[in-house]
């Protein structure tokens, strides 16, 4: 158990102690919706979000942005069910579902 300890207090320190923190980069998805907001082209991610919200019942799980397409997809969980929205980030309009 004292070995168990031990081992465990060691990795802990050479994980604390590496600089992979400093050393993540953002997804490219997020430099280009941080530059298309910043340019007007895209609507903010908080916004977007906020519609996204008020337009569907349930617990929003996840998103994401496609730089290429310049849309946003929302993912809530109702109940037992999972649905998909996609919004267009240049209007904030809903552009589908998939799920109910």
């Amino acid at each position: 158990m004292r070995n168990l300890v031990a081992a465990l207090s060691m990795a802990l320190l050479f994980i604390g102690a590496s600089p992979a923190s400093a050393d993540r980069k953002r997804a490219p998805e997020q430099d280009a919706l941080r530059n298309g907001v910043r340019s007007g082209e895209y609507l903010p991610y908080q916004e977007m979000r906020a519609r996204a919200q008020g337009r569907v019942d349930g617990q929003m799980i996840g998103s994401e942005f496609d730089p290429g397409t310049g849309r946003y997809r929302f993912k809530f969980q109702r109940g037992g069910s999972v649905i998909w929205m996609d919004m267009d980030g240049r209007t904030g309009r809903e552009l589908g579902r998939v799920g109910q």
